[in-house]
């Protein structure tokens, strides 16, 4: 088809799409099978030979299942070809590369390898549009359910196989290389993670022969606090000894959209922010100034559930984030202790059960007591050691947010493309397969 034939459109009930493009409905070339309920006594917490785990819509996100079923029938079953979309409660979500029992809350969507391409088909359902569209045609007052004929009546347009390949790589490549900057970001994370174990819980730090300070003799002294040897010259203080800033963050009502940001307790995932989870103020709210993160505060979910104890090293540029009220911001004295050292410290084992310990409140409103969080104690290593370890931090933190800003960046690309490409605005180069007549 020439290139002037490939540029023209014709109107269909989802807009201008192009001529040598199909239009059908998802019921006229897939079909769906709902995952299957299971009881709770058929669950295990533990995977045994001939077990699969189930794939519940809460777990999907992260990839790790807690529970474990036995004989299931194939037709409940998901390999990595196959292609789960939510239909309960969180309806429109799309997963595909996971094997296990597809829970009742989910579809399986079953389509023809031969005229449809996997990714393209995943992209398809992953768009706003089609989004929204479930959710729309979704019943339910008080917990949305999509049943299988109003999903059926979806639009779908579609070009060759080809083409079609060509789109879902382009897409694909994009999301690879963000769950590559992801994965990196992992890894720096637990690298900071092993050498302050090393460092400061093993006290395997470098002497100043560089060898591991402990085991070639470094002199140790009992700590009645720790209730063990820690190296000679390091004590134990209060966090409100080594800091000059400790207080709650800033609240106000919400709006849709602005320039400036909140960063709420959703957004602190620890080891990262989760920007999809930003809120809004209003462009003229005033902020105090000691409100705004600033990199190298220490960002503790103080307020609700599910995320209360969540520590983060705050190490963005941008001056136009607000530190929500449900958050306790933690600015460290440089001088006595750095804020690369203390943000490792309380994600350490027993150090993140102790602040968890300071939770109080009822079940409906739990909280992390503010003034316990000032009475923590801290261990205050020597500076030259702190130093040594923040410049190491401080490398692994560059690299990470170089990372975290270029997948925004791709997060954004892809925005952009994934309507375009999907509905024909963009056209992509490929070859047609032997025996394509499209």
């Amino acid at each position: 088809m020439s290139s002037e034939e490939r540029s023209k459109f014709k109107q269909t009930a989802i807009g201008l799409i192009p001529k040598d493009w199909e239009v059908k409905t998802v019921g006229d070339i897939f079909t769906l099978s709902q995952g299957l309920q299971i009881a709770k006594n058929l669950r295990s917490s533990v995977q045994t030979e001939g077990s699969v785990p189930l794939l519940k819509i809460t777990e999907l996100p992260f990839g790790k299942f807690a529970e474990f079923v036995n004989n299931i029938q194939p037709q409940h079953l998901a390999s990595r070809d196959d292609i789960i979309y939510t239909r309960t409660g969180q309806v429109g979500l799309v997963y595909t590369n996971f094997e296990g029992c597809v829970h009742n809350n989910c579809f399986k969507i079953h389509y023809d390898p031969n005229k449809f391409d996997k990714m393209f088909v995943f992209y398809f359902l992953k768009q706003k549009r089609v989004y929204d569209y479930a959710n729309s045609v979704a019943g339910g007052s008080v917990q949305k359910d999509l049943s299988h004929p109003a999903f059926k009546s979806c639009i779908i347009a579609f070009p060759s196989l080809s083409e079609q390949k060509m789109i879902g790589k382009i897409l694909k490549d994009t999301d690879s290389k963000i769950e590559l900057n992801q994965e990196m970001n992992k890894n720096l994370e637990a690298i900071g993670q092993a050498i302050f174990k090393r460092w400061f819980v093993d006290f395997e730090f470098p002497n100043e022969d560089g060898k591991p300070y402990k085991s070639s003799g470094g002199k140790m002294v009992f700590s009645d606090e720790l209730e063990k040897e820690i190296p000679i010259g390091w004590e134990m203080r209060k966090l409100k000894e080594v800091c000059h800033t400790i207080l709650r963050g800033f609240t106000t009502r919400y709006v849709k959209k602005s320039n400036l940001v909140n960063l709420n307790q959703k957004v602190n995932r620890g080891d990262y922010l989760d920007k999809t989870n930003f809120k809004f103020y209003q462009e003229n709210t005033e902020v105090p100034e000691e409100k705004f993160a600033r990199r190298k505060d220490i960002l503790v979910n103080s307020l609700g559930q599910g995320t209360l104890g969540r520590v983060h090293l705050f190490w963005e540029r941008k001056s136009n984030i607000v530190v929500d009220q449900h958050i306790t911001i933690v600015r460290t004295k440089q001088e006595i202790l750095h804020a690369e050292f203390l943000y490792f410290y309380l994600r350490h084992g027993e150090n993140q059960d102790r602040l968890e310990s300071y939770v109080t409140g009822s079940t409906g409103m739990l909280m992390l007591n503010i003034s316990k969080i000032r009475e923590f104690l801290v261990l205050v290593p020597n500076k030259q050691v702190q130093d040594r370890f923040a410049e190491i931090v401080s490398g692994l933190y560059d690299l990470k947010l170089k990372n975290a800003e270029e997948n925004e960046s791709l997060f954004e690309i892809r925005g952009v493309l994934l309507p375009r490409l999907m509905s024909g605005k963009i056209r992509v180069p490929f070859r047609k397969e032997i025996g394509e007549t499209q």
